[in-house]
């Protein structure tokens, strides 16, 4: 599975409009035969008037056809076009992420990988040669949490634009108090923040960031 994640900044009061204008290409899309999940989540940290549109293909044939159909079909370069009217477009961002890892095992199924309501997001670099025993760490991590009731999806994205050695490690939860009970297990936990620690240690830390985003559609 691949991802493709476009981030910017919202122009004051002009949320509605662009969540409408971004459905209206979703749909255009579709009808077109290019089969996408995408969700919009707006940012909870940071700019707060930040968001990121991410785009779900199943396959990279669908996002080089997606691709495509935005260089060459002008009706959808137009509904572009009023997406991208609402942001502050300067700083705006497009990457591609392959899917590493997902919490649930299933890469393709649409259960597994429905987004949720909160998306907790930690991104960095991982050392050279050093991505499987990231990846592996993470699934420990993973379980632990699992074992202890902490109701969470999560998968890990590698770049493959921009730095290719980035990752991203993303967990969704359905409440606000479930993403609460994962922070307070980090804090509280003495073998779960070891097994976190475990997963940092492959990273280069000093470019690590963590965002939380809300579901707008």
């Amino acid at each position: 599975m691949y991802r493709r994640l476009f981030s910017g900044i919202i122009d004051q009061g002009n949320t509605r409009t662009f969540i409408e204008a971004m459905r209206e290409a979703r749909d255009h899309q579709t009808d077109r035969g290019i089969r996408a999940r995408t969700s919009i989540w707006g940012a909870m940290t940071g700019q707060t008037n930040g968001m990121v549109i991410v785009s779900d293909f199943e396959t990279l044939d669908d996002l080089e056809r997606f691709t495509e159909m935005a260089a060459e079909d002008a009706s959808f370069a137009t509904m572009r076009r009023a997406v991208a009217s609402q942001l502050v477009f300067d700083a705006s961002d497009v990457s591609i992420h392959r899917l590493s890892y997902h919490s649930e095992g299933l890469y393709s199924s649409e259960d597994a990988t429905a987004p949720r309501r909160y998306m907790r997001v930690l991104s960095g670099e991982v050392q050279a040669g050093r991505h499987r025993e990231f990846v592996m760490a993470i699934s420990q991590a993973l379980e632990f949490q699992k074992q202890r009731g902490i109701d969470a999806t999560t998968s890990v994205w590698s770049a493959v634009t921009g730095h290719t050695s980035g990752v991203s490690v993303v967990a969704e939860f359905d409440t606000l108090a479930e993403l609460e009970r994962f922070d307070e297990l980090a804090q509280k936990d003495a073998e779960f923040a070891e097994l976190r620690k475990a997963s940092r240690a492959s990273m280069v830390f000093l470019t690590s960031d963590v965002a939380l985003y809300r579901n707008l559609a």
